[in-house]
């Protein structure tokens, strides 16, 4: 990237593969045949829970935001998520999107507040929705009424958050790809003796 071209970029926790996997099997099992190619479908590889977009940014932005995080997160301890229900946003009468709330008592909230204060700290603008973690499944290729009894619950499923990831986002043929552009771990659970 040179330093005057701008990126899109956003801060996720990426989903471990496996848990993506299953969760995007589960989701085209319980949308059934007829309803399947109503829906583009995140692969999984590319399953996440946002914590803060970012949108356009450049080199100095970045390298700001990052000095920031590194800040920020450096109190920070790995955590559990679990997934909950599937959700529908913006509602059920004329849904866009197919996602799956992740519950982790506090913890993502809190990740994301970390996220927005570097954010605004380095130039970027406020986020005007409250945060609400969920991870995105697949989008209707049309707004459309969704019947809830169609995608009744999951099994919950538990996740280790053990990174936060900023993402560049680049268009491609099949919708968008996410290219990892900088790791912030999370410091390890102390083991008791």
């Amino acid at each position: 990237m040179s330093k005057d071209s701008a990126v899109r970029t956003f801060l996720a926790v990426r989903l471990p593969l496996e848990l993506a996997a299953t969760l995007h099997k589960k989701a085209i099992h319980r949308a059934g045949d007829e309803h399947t190619h109503d829906v583009r479908w995140v692969v999984p590889q590319q399953q996440h829970i946002t914590l803060k977009f970012l949108g356009s940014s450049n080199i100095d932005q970045l390298d700001t935001l990052i000095a920031r995080l590194e800040q920020g997160f450096s109190g920070c301890k790995m955590f559990d998520s679990m997934t909950g229900c599937f959700r529908f946003f913006p509602n059920g009468r004329k849904s866009r999107i197919l996602a799956l709330d992740m519950h982790s008592g506090k913890e993502l909230k809190r990740l994301a507040a970390i996220c927005e204060y570097a954010a605004l700290q380095s130039g970027f603008q406020p986020e005007r929705r409250n945060f609400y973690p969920h991870v995105t499944l697949g989008r209707f290729t049309s707004p459309r009424y969704v019947n809830h009894s169609q995608f009744f619950n999951l099994p919950s499923f538990r996740m280790t958050v053990a990174e936060v990831v900023l993402f560049q986002s680049e268009p491609s043929s099949d919708g968008k790809k996410y290219k990892a552009l900088h790791v912030f771990p999370l410091q390890p659970l102390a083991i008791s003796a």
